[in-house]
């Protein structure tokens, strides 16, 4: 009976300071949102490529295993998406309300003034479908149909046999999946593809057969075959030229095709963005349309871009004078035009050094570059030019190192100075330095001993202490510890070391066949070429010091 009291009182309080109840719609002021439905499609999908079974065991046949597949994998290097005419949905966002007129984002977006988004072009199902009947057009990079292809080499895996491709299409999250065998027939070579769709959950299978000793450049038809299945779509041939200008570089929606003259390359149909480029000219842009069963053809002009930077070189010897991959001619060169921007100018002779130098080419501005050449060999003197740094040479990395460690042994003398002259300073302030003298101050003036013992254990001891930390940052080379004749390790010592083993690191980096010669020479050289004996010559080695 008092519990059920109790709650009654327990409910009557809760009562009382209830706030008003509102229903959801009212709380979340739903009547008054109104929104349009709004779809996200897939943007990738994973291509994985296995090793391939051999349909007999044969030891020397084993490396077409992984052999085959990276043949194939080389022709779908370039593949960039797969057209799927029905996308998978990622997020859908139903619509709700009277009347609605745009998307959550959209009214996301209206109402974030300061941030900027790209308009999506397709956002629901009606947008797609205006694509698929022709009604809108949009590039590649914004039709969801174009899905971006990323490819697995998955060459650690064992090789799959069809039933398997399902399992690990699961496990390894492919989208599609190259597997395969091969056999091998006297002097042939059967080869057995299957492309697995794991979207549409079907195989797709290839046959190809080449001769085993011309097998790896006859897979060519195989490859191009799997290539055109993956991408969903019909191919047709483009042919692009540049005026007569040659080693253009030509892209298709951002696919490397080739070169100007460009012929009888395969590309899928469509609206696509071609983009024509070559040093020295202003770049071609266009939108395109690939027609399905027609060659398409274009030959473009390409503008020439107006030099109106200038640039002088001079060297000591006369040689070939390049800017980037472009040869200028041999100097001396006096104000040839050349196009604005970074560059690097590099100076090249028989015998003589390789010489580079950045260039800042700027509107109505001469650089001028004087280049003193050194003899040398090219190859030798950038023995690695992974560890040549700019015009640093190991020689100057050496030498770098050598001044390093001077200054610390600098720094190393200048602590044991300081620490010397702290133990002087304190000995000056020392009145009472022997036990007769203090025993007759203790006898005549006892009550100012203990006060003065403290003040002159003080002065001592902080001498002794800054003495010994500034010891202890220099350190000790047995040199000093005469005595003792051992090694302190202090920063000081330690840094100086480091820079003395990355000098001699440096210097046997950087030893070459031109530092050591080693070589026979004979007492009378006019003498050599008619049966002079060893003994009327000598070896040697010398040691060139390019120091």
């Amino acid at each position: 009976m008092k519990h059920k009291i109790s709650a009654f009182i327990l409910i009557l309080g809760l009562l009382g300071n209830t706030l008003p109840l509102f229903s959801i719609d009212d709380y979340y002021n739903f009547p008054k949102q109104s929104y349009k439905g709004s779809v996200s499609f897939e943007t990738s999908r994973t291509l994985c490529i296995f090793p391939f079974v051999p349909m007999k065991e044969d030891v020397t046949k084993e490396y077409l295993m992984k052999g085959i597949p990276s043949v194939i994998l080389s022709d779908l290097r370039n593949l960039e998406y797969t057209y799927v005419e029905n996308p998978r949905k990622n997020v859908i966002y139903h619509s709700f309300g009277e009347n609605p007129v745009s998307t959550l984002q959209e009214r996301i977006d209206s109402e974030s003034t300061n941030v900027k988004r790209k308009k999506k072009e397709i956002g629901d199902e009606k947008d797609l479908e205006d694509l698929r009947i022709g009604k809108k057009q949009v590039s590649p990079e914004k039709d969801p149909r174009y899905v971006k292809i990323t490819i697995k080499q998955m060459w650690d895996k064992k090789a799959l046999s069809p039933d398997e491709a399902f399992g690990a299409a699961t496990k390894f999250g492919c989208d599609y999946i190259i597997s395969g065998s091969f056999e091998v027939r006297d002097n042939l070579l059967l080869t057995k593809v299957s492309l697995y769709d794991d979207y549409e959950g079907k195989f797709v299978p290839f046959e190809h057969q080449t001769s085993l000793i011309r097998a790896y450049q006859e897979m060519g038809p195989l490859g191009e075959a799997i290539k055109e299945r993956i991408q969903g779509k019909e191919t047709t041939l483009v042919n692009v030229s540049a005026n007569g200008e040659e080693s253009a570089l030509v892209y298709l929606d951002g696919i490397y095709l080739g070169k100007t003259p460009l012929k009888d390359k395969k590309f899928p149909i469509g609206k696509r963005s071609l983009f024509i480029f070559k040093e020295g000219f202003f770049p071609y842009k266009s939108d395109v349309i690939l027609e399905k069963g027609k060659t398409f053809q274009i030959d473009v002009k390409l503008s020439l871009k107006l030099s109106t930077s200038f640039i002088t070189v001079t060297s000591n010897v006369e040689s070939d004078v390049y800017l980037g991959i472009q040869y200028l001619g041999k100097t001396p060169i006096n104000r040839m035009p050349i196009p604005t921007g970074m560059n690097r100018l590099r100076l090249s002779r028989e015998g003589y050094i390789d010489s580079f130098r950045s260039i800042d080419a700027r509107d109505e501005e001469e650089s001028i570059v004087d280049v003193q050449m050194r003899e040398g060999k090219t190859e030798v003197y950038y023995k690695n030019k992974q560890n040549v740094f700019l015009d640093h040479t190991y020689k100057d990395f050496t030498t770098y190192s050598l001044y390093g460690a001077l200054l610390f042994y600098a720094s190393y003398a200048y602590l044991n100075y300081a620490s010397r002259q702290a133990y002087a300073g304190a000995r000056s302030q020392v009145t009472w330095t022997n036990t007769a003298a203090i025993n007759s101050f203790i006898q005549n003036n006892p009550n100012e001993f203990i006060f003065w013992y403290y003040t002159q254990n003080q002065i001592i001891s902080d001498a002794e202490s800054k003495g010994r930390n500034l010891k202890l940052i220099a350190g000790t080379l047995p040199t000093e510890d005469r005595r003792n004749r051992q090694l302190v390790a202090g920063p000081m010592v330690i840094l100086m070391g480091l820079m003395l083993v990355s000098a001699a690191t440096f210097y046997y980096l950087g030893l070459d066949q031109e530092t050591i010669e080693i070589g026979y020479l004979p007492v009378n050289p006019a003498f050599a070429n008619h049966g002079q004996s060893a003994m009327e010559g000598y070896s040697y080695i010398q040691f060139h010091s390019r120091y």
